[in-house]
């Protein structure tokens, strides 16, 4: 699947330079991964937007619930 442009975005990397990439046709990607707390700036900031997504997967799920609280881990 060459035509299928992918990208990772992830804190520690300036955020002006995901926005680049996202408002490129040229660089703009198909499927994005990220961290949770820079796709949520993306979000945030209306640099991506979700009413096109069709899949959305969360490693590690029981640790983010558990950071919003709304999840306890068994011991």
């Amino acid at each position: 699947m060459p035509d299928v442009k992918t990208e990772v975005f992830y804190g520690g990397v300036n955020i002006k330079q995901d926005a680049e990439k996202l408002k490129n046709k040229e660089t703009c990607p198909h499927i994005v991964v990220g961290t949770p707390g820079r796709l949520n700036a993306l979000v945030r900031d209306k640099l991506i937007r979700l009413n096109n997504v069709k899949h959305f997967v969360v490693d590690e799920c029981d640790q983010v619930m558990e950071q919003v609280g709304k999840y306890t881990s068994m011991p």
